[in-house]
């Protein structure tokens, strides 16, 4: 676990843990490979322990694909934290929205072999919302699964118990979900 900001930039390839603030096994990556401003390559080498490994029809464990949703929100959390990492910040909570076209062309990730997870980020509102587009690979560099990937992180407004009548910023995120656009933009009509 980070103690202070001083230690949140590493030498990459790391381990992802630090910057996926998961805990009781729920951080599914294993190393951060390559990242910078707007990209991050993730690894995971899953093992018959893993918390979603499950047999397949000849008994060998297998991660659902489903799961590849999770690990390109993990990559995406990463991402993120690596970014506060380097403004001297501690990673700061997330939230998986949801996505648009999750494609997978298996069924099914092996065990006991390596994935890359690349996430590219489209857009990052002031409001906190984001937008990626993510992909995984398999150890030969062959795409495996796709998705866009929409999340929203939380600002300092709304982690702090300060009073937000005072915010005049017109950036800020609601108080209602729904009043703001992704773009940050004000929707018109009733709440």
């Amino acid at each position: 676990m980070l103690t202070s900001p001083s230690d949140c930039w590493p030498t990459l390839p790391c381990d992802i843990g630090p910057y996926v603030p998961h805990e009781a096994g729920m951080c599914l990556l294993d190393r951060i490979l390559a990242c910078d401003a707007t990209s991050l390559i993730a690894e995971v080498c899953p093992t018959a322990d893993d918390l979603f490994a499950e047999p397949d029809a000849n008994e060998q464990p297998v991660i659902p694909a489903w799961v590849g949703l999770e690990w390109m929100a993990q990559a995406i959390a990463a991402w993120s934290g690596l970014q506060a990492a380097r403004s001297g910040q501690l990673p700061r909570i997330g939230f998986l929205l949801g996505s648009r076209r999750f494609e997978s062309e298996i069924a099914a990730f092996r065990c006991a072999h390596r994935w890359q997870i690349h996430v590219q980020l489209d857009y990052r509102a002031t409001n906190g919302l984001g937008a990626f587009t993510a992909h995984i690979s398999d150890d030969s560099g062959t795409r495996v699964a796709s998705a866009g990937v929409n999340v929203f992180e939380p600002s300092d407004a709304i982690d702090s118990p300060a009073d937000s009548s005072a915010n005049t910023d017109s950036n800020a995120p609601l108080s209602s979900p729904g009043q703001q656009d992704a773009a940050g933009a004000s929707l018109q009509g009733n709440p």
